[in-house]
């Protein structure tokens, strides 16, 4: 009697994946609103039937989500004026006051780009378009984003952007504008661009002749 050969890993991974993609249907404008992740209907099991992807893909979620909890924490650092102090201490030129300024922007744009690189990995991973190549931006889109946050920040006091930020010592004012710049840093980082135009002028704009 002849035996039935298993399909090897590879094989199996393959019809699992073309299975997934029978399940899947075109996206459609209700999208958003059913949040159907673009699948028919009790079409539950993984796109992602390699170890390998799911492992990835877990590991991603722990970094964000921990990166999510250490901007709360550091805010809350932030807040109790305990590291501004320690910093600032000994030095007669340093203000506390506009340290935890500073400190706030940093961590609010910290929590504005994890939160913004959380929502987009779940939404990729549902709708199968999660893929390695895009680790490294999930991995360094907060760290982008507190440092955005921070020179925005600066920029603002400075008043180039036209406008100043509360100078009350509660700080709310730095956390909002940290945290939407964070959470927009694509759109922050082309303002930056704009001012740097602005003060620079454009790169690919030659002057006139006289």
């Amino acid at each position: 009697m002849l035996r039935t050969r298993k399909p090897l890993p590879a094989q199996r991974i393959s019809a699992k994946v073309q299975r997934a993609k029978d399940q899947s249907v075109a996206p459609g404008p209700e999208d958003e609103i059913l949040n159907d992740d673009e699948r028919k209907f009790l079409a539950w099991e993984t796109r992602y039937p390699s170890p390998r992807a799911q492992g990835q893909i877990r590991r991603e979620t722990y970094y964000t989500v921990a990166v999510v909890f250490a901007s709360i924490a550091g805010l809350f650092i932030a807040w109790h004026g305990l590291l501004a102090a320690y910093a600032s201490s000994g030095c007669v030129m340093c203000d506390p006051l506009t340290l935890r300024r500073y400190l706030y922007l940093a961590f609010s744009g910290l929590l504005g780009g994890a939160l913004f690189a959380l929502k987009y990995l779940y939404k990729v991973v549902a709708r199968g378009y999660w893929n390695e190549d895009r680790a490294l931006w999930r991995y360094t889109s907060p760290i982008l984003s507190s440092g955005l946050a921070l020179a925005i920040g600066a920029l603002t006091d400075a008043g180039l952007f036209g406008f100043a930020t509360n100078q009350s010592a509660s700080g709310s004012s730095f956390v909002a504008l940290g945290f939407i710049v964070g959470y927009f840093a694509d759109s922050a980082s082309r303002k930056m661009q704009e001012v740097a135009e602005t003060l620079f002028g454009h790169p690919l704009k030659k002057p006139r002749k006289q």
